[in-house]
């Protein structure tokens, strides 16, 4: 609604006025309402305008008060009550505001307005504060107040408190608190008198009745200087803060502090709100005679890491101390900042000095080793776990991370093997190491050793579900030996087998679905097929996991698929839905691990690969779903479909996994057809991964670029050109543009333009050395004709290694212009470039 001002409503009627301060007021609008009913009462003294009038005024000054504006609502009160009929509202706020502001006169005159009833049952807050006035610096309020009051009264027993207090008569007091009711303007004063003459045999029971106190109660502050009182080291300075510096030095002195440490409280309280590292090193220092040398040393040593200045005035306080502190104090600091190669040096340095100092020190060797694998790579990471175990060598831990390193990362399948040995021998009956050897045996289809295992895990652990599925897949796996040889006869006796360990109805499904594979292919097809049905339908009801898992099986057996499957409901123009995406996901991952062959899983995968494609280009699927998705399509190799996933992903998620995953599945996995642009790209990427702690994907590229680099090192393209040219007098070489611009080099240059052209790939990016090559020509270089250069993949291997020589100010005897000129003007086929 928009409502004019006052001001230009001169030629409204009154009721047009009263309508709109009507409307301010029920909207708390408190401040135009007020304005509009002033202008009312020019013109008529109407008694419901002015009370309207009075209650803007008082809403106003309850809204500054909360604001803090407490002077500014002591005004706005006064004017309400000017105008406000008897009994005035918010009295009692009214004379605590008079009291915070320190207006004591107004505030003497209003007290001594109050009624009995007003002080003794209305306005119980405000006889709260009234009383601990009186008992603190201002005596004199009594003497306005109602004589004939209860709290009067209760004001005399509280003084005798007091006086029983200060006399230390423990008795007297109790008999004086038990007269005093529950509901007293004193009562929170009844718990301090009762700390003070508590302390300091009953501390605990001390401190419970402190902590009771009302946050918001007069004597809360009193009640905090005696919890310090109470206290001890860092909480007595913690609730020390909270003091005003009177009371903190009164306590201080009954506490019993030298001047020295009176000092230092002080020196913390005035700097509580910026005590820097600079700050608590140096006060360590000063007062060290009060903490001990020995602590303040350990203190000021792991006050380095974050304070590297104070290692100066370290030194001058305390000497160089031993070798091993010190590069102990060093690699902390190095981590710190994230210089891990120097990190790595100075624990190394803790070592050797461990070392020299006999075998008592190899289990903190142990221990640094294993510190140092936070932040190592996982491949360096696994060899500091390997050494570990030469200074501790039975370390459960360790074993568990080597082997988890092996089966993730699976550099080496027979060290993982070895590794797996190792740890069954070392932890016969440990429940995960026999878990990965379940899994491990599995996967090379030893379906009896994976038993095996299984039966002794369940030995440990009778409801290991893995265990029990193990046992389950161990006989599944072998009736489906005896299906596809046709030894129908022994095929009931293990699915009865295996359905004897599955629990639920769901999983006894499975065996349920062998039993349906059993019929179609020895007994009945047609019962067979229901069979395959109603089990697909209770595993899963999600069409497409019941289409692939029908195609799997019936694959493993050698049986028609189209036949089974056409009993299933139809996935024609289907969309796979979030959750059906993951169960397929877990489909795969149960029979990989389960031992089934890849090539018939991607068979299997590859008869829904356009209904999957499909499905990722038009489903809202989160990142880490095809984050995962991917991770399968990688496991199996199945480039078609993971280019897919990649393409779309990046799209939407501009990050190193997806840039990874778009060259990775691109090149069908094979560094070789990795060109250099995409090796520039992935080297950024794999930084990129490292700064955001990516560590999984930032080993994808690392392994990947270590194929890609026997491909790609220049250095080696040259060394192979030069024995051809002098080997080969024949031959026709292809690339004679290297040995044609930089042929003439001697060996030793050519070997620094590669270490620093190295070094140049992990620092720009094939753009930005390019742009800068193209900057260096003397001629200018129109766009269509870089483009065109940028397309050749020769050019730009050259321009690479010029521009490394550039940046050692080498000179190779030939410019940027040279270069151009020949590959603009040269015959060679240019190569097209994937990245163009």
């Amino acid at each position: 609604m928009n409502i004019k001002r006052p001001s230009d409503n001169s030629d409204l009627s009154q009721t047009a006025l009263e309508q709109q301060a009507s409307v301010h007021f029920l909207s708390h609008r408190f401040k135009e309402a007020s304005d509009l009913y002033k202008e009312l009462l020019k013109h008529s003294d109407n008694v419901y305008w002015r009370q309207q009038l009075a209650q803007c005024y008082l809403q106003r000054a309850l809204s500054f008060a909360v604001k803090g504006q407490i002077k500014e609502a002591v005004i706005l009160w006064e004017n309400y009550a000017e105008l406000a009929e008897p009994p005035l509202a918010n009295f009692d706020d009214y004379i605590v505001w008079l009291l915070s502001t320190k207006n004591i006169k107004k505030a003497l005159a209003a007290i001594a307005l109050l009624t009995k009833e007003q002080l003794d049952q209305q306005y119980p807050g405000l006889a709260v504060w009234l009383g601990f006035l009186c008992l603190a610096d201002q005596p004199e309020i009594a003497e306005q107040l109602p004589q004939d009051s209860v709290f009067i009264s209760h004001l005399g027993l509280i003084r005798e408190a007091l006086k029983a207090c200060r006399e230390n008569n423990s008795e007297q007091l109790n008999d004086i608190l038990k007269k005093l009711p529950f509901r007293s303007a004193f009562r929170d004063l009844r718990p301090l008198l009762k700390v003070l003459m508590s302390i300091p045999s009953s501390i605990e029971q001390a401190r419970e009745l402190l902590y009771r106190l009302p946050e918001k109660s007069p004597y809360r502050a009193a009640a905090v200087a005696l919890l310090a009182y109470t206290q001890e080291g860092k909480d007595f300075t913690d609730t020390a803060l909270q003091l005003e510096p009177l009371q903190r030095k009164i306590i201080a002195k009954a506490k019993g502090l030298s001047n020295k440490q009176l000092e230092l409280l002080d020196a913390l309280c005035q700097n509580h709100n910026r005590l820097t590292d600079k700050l608590q090193f140096d006060l360590a220092i000063r007062y060290r005679d009060l903490f001990g040398a020995d602590s303040v040393q350990r203190f000021c040593q792991a006050m380095l890491l974050n304070y590297p200045a104070g290692r100066k005035d370290y030194l001058k306080h305390f000497g160089s101390g031993n070798p091993f502190e010190e590069h102990r104090i060093k690699a902390l600091l190095c981590e710190h900042n994230q210089r891990k190669d120097d990190a790595a040096f100075h624990w190394l340095q803790c070592i050797e000095t461990l070392k020299n100092q006999g075998h008592q020190n190899d289990r903190k060797i142990a221990l640094i080793l294993r510190h140092m694998t936070v932040v190592a790579l996982p491949e360096n990471a696994v060899t500091l776990l390997i050494e570990s175990l030469d200074y501790d060598p039975d370390d459960r831990d360790s074993f568990l991370k080597i082997l988890k390193y092996y089966d993730e990362h699976n550099p080496d399948p027979a060290e993982y093997q070895r590794w797996l040995d190792v740890c069954l021998k070392q932890f016969p009956e440990d429940t995960d190491f026999l878990t990965f050897a379940i899994k491990a045996s599995t996967r090379k289809n030893a379906f009896k050793k994976a038993s095996q295992y299984a039966k002794e895990l369940l030995k440990i652990d009778p409801v290991n579900t893995l265990a029990k599925q193990s046992l389950v897949s161990s006989h599944l796996a072998h009736a489906r030996k005896l299906i596809k040889t046709k030894k129908y006869h022994l095929v009931d006796k293990e699915i009865q087998s295996a359905g004897n360990l599955l629990a639920d109805k769901k999983m006894r499904a499975q065996a349920e679905l062998m039993r349906g594979f059993f019929e179609f292919a020895a007994e009945d097809k047609q019962l067979g097929l229901q069979k395959i049905a109603d089990a697909l339908q209770k595993l899963n009801a999600e069409p497409l996991a019941m289409h692939f898992k029908a195609t799997i099986e019936a694959l493993l057996l050698d049986l028609p698929v189209a036949t089974i499957t056409r009993q299933l409901p139809s996935v024609k123009d289907y969309l796979l839905p979030a959750q059906g995406l993951s169960r397929l996901i877990g489909l795969i991952r149960q029979y990989d691990e389960q031992g089934c062959d890849r090539k018939i899983l991607i068979k299997a995968l590859d008869k829904f690969k356009a209904l999957i494609k499909k499905s990722v280009q038009q489903q809202d699927y989160t990142e880490a779903l095809l984050l995962e998705w991917s991770q399968v399509l990688d496991s199996l190799q199945h480039y078609e479909l993971l280019r897919h996933c990649a393409k779309l992903a990046l799209g939407q998620w501009n990050k190193p996994v997806w840039r990874f995953y778009k060259i990775y599945a691109g090149a069908d996995g094979d560094p070789a057809r990795v060109d250099l642009l995409d090796f520039y790209r992935l080297n950024e990427s794999h930084d990129e991964a490292l700064r955001a702690n990516d560590q999984r994907t930032a080993h994808l590229i690392r392994r990947f670029n270590s194929g890609i680099e026997q491909f790609l090192n220049p250095l080696n393209f040259i060394d192979d050109l030069v024995e051809q040219y002098e080997h080969d007098v024949q031959g026709d070489i292809q690339d004679d543009a290297i040995m044609h611009l930089f042929g003439h080099l001697p060996d030793s240059n050519l070997q620094k333009i590669n270490k620093r052209l190295a070094l140049i790939m992990k620092q720009k990016t094939p753009d930005q050395v390019l742009a800068i090559c193209f900057s260096l020509c003397r001629k200018k270089i129109s766009p269509k004709i870089q483009d065109f250069l940028m397309g050749d993949q020769l050019f730009v291997t050259c321009a690479a290694l010029f521009y490394a020589a550039y940046e050692l100010q080498m000179d190779v005897e030939i410019t940027m212009d040279d270069i151009v000129a020949y590959f603009d003007e040269s015959d060679l086929p240019k190569s097209s470039f994937p990245f163009f």
